[in-house]
């Protein structure tokens, strides 16, 4: 797994933005597997993450509302979906925890990751696209730089229309990877 020459010249530009105090990535999941990989390619990069559903069970968050260091969050875990819908349907908890991620200092990045499909949201851009736009405003507010990656994973036979939710990520300024690995290993490299 490797960056293109793109990617590579597109990290080293996010790596000029980055301010001071901002040092931590915050991946904040609809699926399960995402999460758990992104833990992995962090690990095999040399870097640690803490997790609700941690693949080194020494670090579990203690609090998994409240991030530490660099966290990956698996908002479908049952603590946010017993009696709620899964994030994959209803993005409503990931957009509270995407303002909540922004407004930590120390948070560099926000890693997430976006499911087309049968039994997903019919616009899961849609339902975080405006959370996604206000956490990088109020990171510009405060003089600091936000940088979003997402991975879409679907096809362009998705009723979704792939196309259609890459393009208004792009336009919001996210960073849109083709696979969840891409895009967690470009946010290991940022923080590095």
């Amino acid at each position: 797994l490797a960056l293109s020459d793109a990617e590579s010249a597109l990290l080293e530009k996010e790596k000029k933005k980055r301010k001071s105090p901002q040092k931590y990535v915050r991946g904040i999941f609809a699926g399960g597997t995402f999460c758990y990989q992104s833990q992995q390619i962090f690990q095999d990069s040399g870097l640690q993450t803490c997790s609700n559903t941690p693949i080194n069970k020494q670090m579990k968050l203690p609090d998994p509302d409240t991030s530490m260091e660099h966290t990956m969050v698996d908002m479908g875990d049952d603590r946010y979906t017993v009696t709620k819908p899964h994030p994959m349907i209803d993005g409503t908890y990931r957009k509270i925890r995407i303002l909540r991620e922004c407004r930590d200092p120390e948070t560099a990045v926000l890693l997430l990751d976006i499911i087309l499909g049968y039994n997903a949201s019919p616009d899961p851009v849609g339902d975080i696209i405006e959370a996604i736009v206000e956490a990088k405003r109020l990171a510009r507010d405060r003089g600091a730089h936000l940088c979003v990656a997402a991975s879409v994973c679907g096809t362009d036979d998705d009723f979704q229309d792939k196309a259609l939710q890459t393009g208004t990520l792009e336009k919001a300024g996210v960073i849109v990877f083709g696979s969840n690995a891409k895009a967690a290993l470009f946010c290991s490299m940022l923080v590095k």
